[in-house]
């Protein structure tokens, strides 16, 4: 299975990478990469995340915000912008 990557800026813009699960009316349903066999056995579920937090994953675009973010626990927001806000496409929608 192919996974898709967004970029997630947790609270406090702390940048988060997670696996794009699906898109619904409660918003941009992720997951940790770490939990994907947590979440295919039920022990764990992704979480809905508004979609003005979701934006595309280039890696070495995350990568400068997380240096970022270890240095001052804080980010750019010039950097996140150069990511762009994550567009669902309607195949992505979920019924």
């Amino acid at each position: 299975m192919l996974q898709q990557f967004v970029t997630v800026q947790d609270f406090g813009g702390k940048p988060l990478k997670r696996v794009l699960m699906t898109t619904s009316e409660q918003g941009v349903h992720v997951a940790d990469p770490g939990m994907l066999s947590a979440i295919k056995f039920g022990i764990s579920a992704p979480i809905a995340v508004k979609p003005q937090h979701v934006f595309n994953f280039v890696e070495p675009i995350f990568d400068d915000l997380m240096s970022q973010w270890r240095a001052k626990r804080k980010t750019c927001e010039m950097t996140w912008a150069k990511l762009g806000r994550f567009q669902p496409m309607e195949d992505d929608e979920a019924a």
